[in-house]
């Protein structure tokens, strides 16, 4: 019975170490990989920078695609959902009594626009799915690296430019009350 804990123990501790083992590779690849990125940058330039967002606004492009679909399928549902209650509240004896006059035409207005606005949604939803996204070109995963690197770049230049703006407008603001006579 000892033998076979010393030897559950063995196997356990390869696998803990195999495991960590596969840990410090997969660390090891993803700052590599990073490194790599930033190499990109500072050695591409401009051109490999516009690359890059390229790269990246075309996988972004797709994403939303997905996304703007779906979207549009779960509206459309929801506009025949609606038009379904408005139909109902307009002619259900049992709940027109709780309208007035005026809100029972305007039930019975907003289903036919909402069916009609669901019709065009079901024609768009057609009409793209009829044509394929188009597949973005792929990025490695230091290209990818390299354009959060970019990414981050540009919103810190952005940051940056922000504060000096309204660094100079503080310092305009403050020469012209000095000019006024320093009025408060």
């Amino acid at each position: 019975a000892m033998t076979h804990i010393i030897e559950k123990a063995g196997e356990i501790a390869a696998s803990a170490a195999a495991t960590v083992g596969d840990g410090v590779a997969a660390a090891r690849d993803r700052v590599n990989s990073s490194v790599e990125g930033s190499r990109m940058l500072a050695d591409g330039g401009p051109a490999v920078e516009a690359k890059l967002l390229t790269k990246e606004s075309c996988q972004g492009a797709a994403r939303m695609d997905a996304v703007a679909l779906a979207q549009l399928e779960a509206t459309r549902t929801q506009y025949l959902d609606a038009a379904h209650l408005l139909e109902r509240q307009s002619a259900d004896p049992a709940l027109v009594v709780a309208n007035t006059e005026r809100e029972t035409v305007r039930f019975t207005d907003l289903a036919a626009k909402f069916r009609m606005r669901a019709s065009a949604m079901e024609a768009a939803v057609r009409t793209l799915k009829k044509t394929e996204c188009p597949e973005p070109m792929p990025m490695t995963t230091a290209e990818e690296d390299a354009a959060q690197l970019l990414t981050v770049k540009c919103q810190a230049e952005q940051v940056g430019s922000q504060v000096k703006h309204v660094a100079d407008q503080a310092f305009t603001g403050r020469g012209e009350e000095e000019a006024g006579g320093g009025e408060n």
